[in-house]
């Protein structure tokens, strides 16, 4: 499944795909009513942008003959919407049809490192 296409021939493509999606997480972040603090929003973009990077490049990469270009501007866009937590599904997906065993059962006894957002308390910036 090697794609003759060089990186430097899909930057253009990539860049617009976290642009878009960290362009739409930030419009969904200052929708709401109460915004969160600048550096959630900022962290909340940039971590969109790079789940929609990795779903286009995924779908550059996977499908055959390659998708259109408004196919893979709208998969960052929803990407982008739905934010960072889609790469822990894909991660799940994938792990799975790699065969790979559940990760607790890789990392054995010891305690789960995770990554999680946490809200911000009222009073904090």
């Amino acid at each position: 499944m090697s794609d003759p296409t060089p990186l430097t021939g899909l930057l253009p493509l990539l860049g617009s795909a976290f642009l878009a999606g960290a362009v739409t997480q930030l419009a969904r972040q200052l929708a709401r009513p109460v915004p969160p603090r600048a550096r959630m929003v900022t962290a909340l973009a940039a971590a969109a942008g790079i789940a929609a990077l990795t779903v286009v490049a995924l779908l550059t990469a996977l499908l055959r003959p390659a998708p259109a270009p408004a196919l893979l501007l709208a998969a960052a866009c929803v990407t982008g919407w739905s934010g960072p937590g889609i790469l822990t599904r894909l991660g799940t997906l994938l792990e799975r049809k790699l065969g790979l065993p559940p990760e607790a059962a890789r990392e054995g006894a010891g305690e789960r490192e995770s990554w999680h957002i946490r809200r911000p308390s009222r009073g904090s910036d």
